[in-house]
């Protein structure tokens, strides 16, 4: 079988997180944007067969992507951090940043689009997770060496088809009954 290193896909992403006047774009990154795709499976074995696995099945499927977010964006902080909040007074902003405990991530899932930039305006190259929500924490390094990272995961939550990911162009239709 003959390479085709045509198929070898490399480069940076942009992340978009949310629709409309909503919508988050994350396009300075440090350190790649990662996409894990994890299945968790259950091993059947039975006592006549002793450790033998007779059946395997899939017990859950998560999926998450890694954005290290490398703009200092106050203003973004309350889209992407569940429990912090906007202050503004006298054309000044500031984030309260609370300690969130008790809040509901999942109310926060919103749609999650991975455009490769080679690829930005073909979405046969795109990730989509249909709802993702986020998980942010802050790494501000203030050195010479380090940029300030604001460290985002947004995990996938099934939507109403218990649909995680789509790896393509999410507007294709199924065809069969």
């Amino acid at each position: 079988m003959a390479q085709n290193i045509e198929k070898i896909e490399l480069g940076p992403a942009i992340v978009e997180y949310g629709e409309g006047a909503d919508k988050v774009v994350f396009e300075t990154t440090v350190g790649g944007i990662n996409l894990q795709v994890e299945t968790t499976y259950r091993e059947q074995k039975t006592d006549q067969t002793g450790e033998t696995i007779v059946s395997k099945r899939i017990t859950g499927r998560n999926v998450s992507v890694e954005v290290p977010f490398a703009e200092y964006q106050l203003e973004t902080i309350p889209k992407i951090m569940v429990g912090a909040e906007a202050v503004t007074s006298g054309g000044k902003t500031k984030i309260n940043v609370k300690t969130g405990v008790g809040l509901d991530l999942i109310s926060a899932a919103k749609k999650v689009v991975i455009k490769p930039v080679a690829h930005k305006t073909n979405a046969d190259f795109w990730v989509t997770l249909p709802l993702a929500f986020p998980e942010t924490d802050l790494q501000y390094n203030y050195n010479n060496d380090n940029e300030r990272i604001t460290k985002v995961v947004l995990r996938s939550t099934p939507d109403v088809d218990n649909v995680v990911a789509i790896l393509g162009d999410e507007s294709i239709k199924s065809t069969t009954p």
